[in-house]
């Protein structure tokens, strides 16, 4: 085993009504004037409520910026930029899911690195350290709370580019299961299977350390236990709880070692066709775990018994592929649809073949080389 040097946020905050201190966290770090990055719809359902109470409670100046599109656009991190300078801000606070927290990352970076923002796409190219980061996801999915990546779609140029830097690991990230009790189910299965992918690809990819493998387990244990509890009965607090640890989890688990094929395959159809995060992943992971599971049988073995499926008896093999199993029955309880119900058409196959096999990054962390030819049956496997 080779030596690894495990990189993790500051600062972990976790538990019921924890939000309510966020005034005092970001004191407690030296800041006195944020922006707050949300979306619109939290913004005037007043999830933000507690949040700016304990900021006014602390005396922090804060401005609010609530324009937060489902995929992040350049435009609105250049619009927080403007707004970070004219409140002369010390820090940011991303409130919400991945898009609000990963704007929030940007802004931070373009504070102490110069324009444009598009010459930090790529791994560990951020020159300066960013203004403190604060995290506070109102969804169990994204894992962005923790992890060292922010997904930018460039709306000049269609296409989503990540900034991946230890540079965006947060300063404090404050989980608080409470701020999930009003997510809607379809939020929460698409966000839940994220999360899922996540660990999945995490714990099966070539890079994983014993210590993301750790982070990997306890993520996969804890969605198979909780996530169709907290989709079938959203105000069980146990069940969300479950969900914020799991979540959390596993975007430490990509701090060590990021994700895979599935990831670069669903990009692909969130490029052209604005997917969901959560719900492109969810479309195409169960076929990319059938074509990787002969590559790592003992460890998709290990992933369906996390899951729960029985796998007594039988074989490596056999039991890695009840892991895919596990996977799409998760899939069809939630109410995840196939890659054709998004608009996807077979004349898609072979252009996001070639764009899903161009991303080296994540490609080239999958356990089982995927060539163009492969990705087509995968595609097609999975529509």
């Amino acid at each position: 085993m080779k030596p690894y040097r495990y990189p993790q946020v500051k600062n972990i905050y976790f538990g019921d009504g924890v939000v309510k201190t966020l005034g005092t966290i970001v004191a407690t770090e030296g800041v006195n004037r944020v922006l707050v990055v949300t979306d619109k719809f939290l913004f005037e359902n007043g999830m933000l409520d507690n949040a700016l109470k304990s900021l006014d409670e602390a005396k922090i100046e804060y401005k609010v910026y609530s324009d937060v599109h489902p995929n992040p656009l350049k435009s609105n991190v250049l619009a927080c930029y403007e707004m970070m300078k004219e409140l002369k801000g010390e820090g940011v606070i991303g409130f919400g899911g991945g898009s609000s927290i990963d704007c929030a990352k940007s802004t931070a970076l373009l504070m102490t690195n110069p324009l444009p923002l598009e010459q930090y796409v790529g791994k560990d190219i951020v020159p300066n350290n960013t203004v403190p980061i604060f995290t506070v996801p109102t969804t169990a999915g994204t894992g962005s709370e923790v992890t060292s990546g922010s997904i930018i779609l460039f709306d000049d140029t269609g296409k989503k580019g990540g900034i991946l830097s230890k540079r965006l690991i947060a300063t404090c990230a404050v989980v608080d299961p409470e701020l999930l009790l009003t997510l809607p189910p379809g939020l929460t299965a698409a966000t839940g299977m994220d999360a899922l992918a996540h660990a999945i690809e995490a714990y099966t990819n070539i890079n994983g350390s014993l210590q993301s493998d750790m982070w990997c387990r306890q993520a996969i244990t804890l969605i198979g236990k909780h996530l169709r509890r907290a989709y079938f009965k959203g105000d069980d607090l146990d069940a969300r709880r479950g969900m914020s640890l799991a979540a959390t989890s596993a975007g430490m688990a990509l701090l060590g070692a990021g994700c895979a094929g599935s990831h670069a395959m669903a990009y692909s159809i969130e490029n052209k066709y604005h997917t969901m995060h959560g719900r492109a992943n969810a479309s195409m992971l169960p076929a990319v775990m059938r074509f990787n599971a002969p590559a790592a049988l003992e460890k998709y073995g290990e992933i369906a018994e996390m899951l729960g499926e029985n796998i007594c008896g039988l074989s490596k093999h056999e039991a890695a592929y009840k892991a895919s199993e596990a996977v799409q029955k998760f899939c069809d309880d939630l109410g995840m649809p196939g890659i054709r119900e998004y608009g996807v058409t077979e004349a898609d196959f072979e252009p996001f073949a070639q764009e899903c096999c161009a991303n080296a990054r994540l490609m080239g962390q999958n356990p089982r080389k995927i060539t163009p030819e492969d990705a087509v049956k995968i595609y097609k496997e999975a529509y």
